[in-house]
């Protein structure tokens, strides 16, 4: 019991959040005194690591889309037609909301964005191609059709073959992926420190951190005032029987294992209480309403860093369009949503890798607060299909 807490303290700062903000601040302090030498293998060795999560990217998409999609294999056939579509619409409308509310911000200069221009080039010691088998839109396609096959085929086959390519995309992002990221996000910290964007990024940056926090949380606290009759009381009881798992979210940084609280809490506040056991779980990896504002507002603002200027409108309907696919992607893993939305940034938007890399690394500096939100977007959304659900198939319901 005595060495318990400083234990725990160490498992906590070894997190990824803080190891990669450790690495900005040793980069950004001592980033001169690193030679060049290593700076070059550094940044070898992170396209390295890229080019293989690219490989790997499609596989893990094809699973994690079908699997999500499979997983509600034992819901009734109403509450799969109410929920599939609910959870694309609370996602897209979440999308938007982030575009609608950041890109004035950027416009007006409320928020500085400077944008970033190397004063060097630093280039890698060497560089090995690995090109992914197929693309990653096709893994999309091939997951909603697999997992929406596999609901109602009810076939053995299909099932065995789910659970074989969930356990290796488990084991390729929990072991593989996951251990990496760090080594991943160095070398291109290193090349950003060496090019002369990295101080800029620190300072730029800091403000979205707030800028995050407050729309998202704002949005889902105003529905929860919606869904309460307009009751700022009601919200408030409402959020505070969900507190304990949106601190989980913050503190533990895992919205799985913030489930069971988030179904207690959701027990409370719904009239059909045994709807929180069903919904909670099949939406905790597809409907994550936090990653909807955090990513990309992180990556419009990079866009305005790096000189690309902000979308049009039909851009980000398209980078939406993607978006809400890949929500049924979602990885469970620090910077997860930030590896699996990538190669949309990158297709749609033109993000180059050390854009790419600054928004991952950005985003897992954010996880603890994109986790909590996406856990009150877990508790808030079992409200909101409560009374969707209960509006379209008119099931009664008892007074709270």
């Amino acid at each position: 019991m005595i060495f318990r807490v400083p234990v725990l303290v160490l498992k906590k700062l070894l997190s990824l959040p803080y190891v990669v903000l450790t690495l900005f601040i040793v980069v950004l302090l001592f980033g001169n005194s690193i030679s060049l030498d290593i700076k070059t293998h550094a940044y070898a060795i992170s396209l390295m690591l890229k080019d293989m999560i690219v490989f790997v990217l499609p596989l893990i998409i094809f699973s994690f889309v079908s699997n999500g999609l499979m997983n509600l294999k034992n819901e009734s056939v109403k509450v799969i037609l109410c929920l599939v579509p609910l959870v694309c619409l609370s996602n897209f409308t979440g999308f938007w909301m982030s575009y609608i509310c950041t890109t004035p911000i950027l416009k007006t200069g409320i928020v500085a964005i400077s944008k970033l221009e190397p004063q060097n080039t630093l280039s890698p010691a060497w560089h090995i191609d690995i090109m992914p088998l197929i693309k990653n839109d096709i893994a999309l396609v091939l997951g909603v059709f697999f997992g929406i096959l596999g609901n109602f085929a009810k076939s053995s086959a299909l099932e065995k073959a789910n659970i074989f390519f969930n356990t290796v995309a488990n084991f390729i992002l929990k072991r593989l992926i996951c251990p990496a990221l760090p080594l991943f996000i160095f070398g291109f910290i290193v090349k950003m420190q060496y090019e002369g964007t990295l101080t800029l990024i620190v300072h730029e940056y800091a403000a979205l951190l707030g800028i995050v926090t407050i729309l998202t949380y704002g949005y889902m606290f105003t529905i929860t005032f919606f869904l309460s009759g307009y009751s700022f009381s009601g919200a408030i009881q409402k959020f505070k029987n969900l507190l304990p798992s949106i601190l989980i979210g913050l503190f533990g940084m895992s919205s799985a294992a913030a489930i069971p609280t988030t179904i207690e809490g959701s027990r409370k506040n719904l009239k059909l209480p045994d709807l929180a056991n069903i919904v909670v779980p099949a939406t905790a990896n597809m409907h994550l309403l936090g990653d909807c504002f955090a990513v990309p507002i992180i990556g419009l603002a990079l866009m305005a860093s790096f000189g690309l200027g902000l979308p049009t409108i039909g851009q980000y309907l398209t980078f939406t369009l993607y978006g809400v696919i890949a929500k049924f992607a979602a990885a469970g893993i620090p910077g997860g949503s930030a590896i699996i939305f990538a190669p949309i940034f990158e297709s749609v938007f033109g993000f180059s890798p050390e854009m790419l890399t600054a928004l991952t690394a950005i985003y897992v500096i954010f996880d603890p607060i994109a986790t909590s939100s996406n856990v009150f977007g877990h508790g808030m959304f079992a409200m909101l299909f409560e009374k969707v659900y209960t509006k379209v198939f008119k099931q009664p319901g008892k007074d709270q």
